[in-house]
């Protein structure tokens, strides 16, 4: 799978490519909707197969060993509403990545550096919209910004309460993450502004993931009958085993807080003003579960990194103060990842059964020192 990290060249590409088309970042999922394509199968749920895999990235050598290209891989999930006045989220994705990624990975402090970021974006609208559910594959470069190009937000929905329960399916079933086999979890975020529902329904998971959408779950590892659906409720329970999940609130409506709270619980439900500074919030939530970051420094991280005023970074703070901190940190394994150079018997092995600063045998002399250890960042 190689080292491919997207440069601030590439991006910076995209980006001008975006700009010369009249700004609108998802204008070609839209083109593409208007001639009745349908989702490009990147985005498209159930396209691949409907399971979104995050894996670690190996290169063969020497015949019996695969070498850990970069770290271990770690998925970060965002699940964006797009109905109604959260039409405009894509775009925002769009736009701030390099900043998103600078926190999470380049910062002084960056909550993620140790490990292979790589990222899915998803977006969600109502039943009745052309469109449920739209996901990307796990990327790791330039094609995050590339598939979110792909996507059609619809800014539509038929009424408050807005359908991101097959989001969460997708999240919790049709989902295959190494960094879990760890014993580690994932990270994902529930960005809305509305309830969503406490049921699914068969036809609409069929509609949305294809036919096969039950046997995909079962080649992932669960079961689920399609005549007792699990509730939306059951979903996050088990999202939650997988996944450190949060509900980012957009708004302070008691009747949003109120359904998100009994499927999350008040600790995992962050409430702001706007999504202008989404990279920040979750870069403040991912750093205080990683134990990179406390609730005494994340506002120096927040002023020095993200060049957020003392005001704005005092405001994130208190939005994320009641999260678990530490929830990652305090894993059992948390300290013993691997790194990049470690060698595998097998790219299914979980962990690697030589070590960047073991002893090399005989035959394999040097291998070990050889590793190119150099991480360029992702917008260099």
């Amino acid at each position: 799978m190689g080292e491919n990290k997207p440069t601030k060249a590439a991006f910076a590409e995209v980006f001008e490519e975006v700009k010369r088309s009249g700004g609108d970042a998802t204008l070609i999922g839209k083109q593409r909707h208007r001639e009745g394509k349908g989702l490009h199968e990147l985005v498209d749920p159930k396209g691949f197969g409907g399971i979104r895999f995050s894996r670690n990235r190996f290169e063969h050598v020497l015949e019996k060993w695969f070498r850990l290209n970069v770290a271990q891989a770690m998925l970060l999930e965002t699940l964006f509403d797009t109905t109604g006045s959260m039409g405009h989220n894509v775009q925002l994705a769009f736009d701030s990545l390099p900043r998103a990624y600078h926190l999470l990975m380049e910062a002084v402090g960056a909550p993620l550096a140790r490990y292979d970021l790589q990222i899915i974006s998803s977006i969600f609208g109502d039943v009745v919209d052309n469109y449920v559910l739209q996901r990307s594959q796990a990327e790791m470069d330039i094609k995050i910004a590339e598939e979110l190009r792909m996507m059609v937000p619809e800014s539509e929905g038929g009424d408050t309460d807005e359908d991101p329960q097959y989001g969460l399916f997708a999240a919790a079933y049709l989902t295959a993450a190494s960094i879990v086999k760890t014993g580690l979890k994932s990270y994902h975020f529930t960005v809305t502004d509305a309830p969503g529902r406490s049921r699914l329904s068969s036809e609409t998971l069929i509609r949305v993931f294809g036919e096969e959408v039950f046997d995909r779950v079962h080649e992932n590892g669960y079961q689920i009958d399609r005549n007792k659906l699990p509730s939306t409720n059951r979903v996050v329970i088990d999202l939650l085993k997988i996944s450190h999940a949060f509900v980012i609130q957009v708004g302070d409506s008691e009747r949003t807080r109120d359904f998100w709270q009994k499927m999350y619980g008040s600790d995992r439900i962050v409430t702001v003003s706007s999504t202008r500074y989404l990279p920040e919030i979750e870069a403040a939530v991912i750093g205080l579960t990683e134990g990179t970051l406390t609730l005494k420094n994340v506002e120096k991280f927040l002023m020095d990194e993200a060049k957020l005023s003392k005001a704005e970074a005092m405001q994130i703070k208190r939005a994320v103060a009641g999260i678990p901190i530490g929830a990652q940190a305090n894993l059992p394994n948390f300290d013993k990842m691997p790194v990049a150079g470690d060698l595998f018997a097998s790219k299914e092995d979980v962990w690697p059964t030589k070590r960047v600063g073991d002893t090399a045998d005989e035959a394999d002399e040097g291998l070990v020192a050889e590793t190119d250890s150099k991480d360029v960042g992702m917008w260099d």
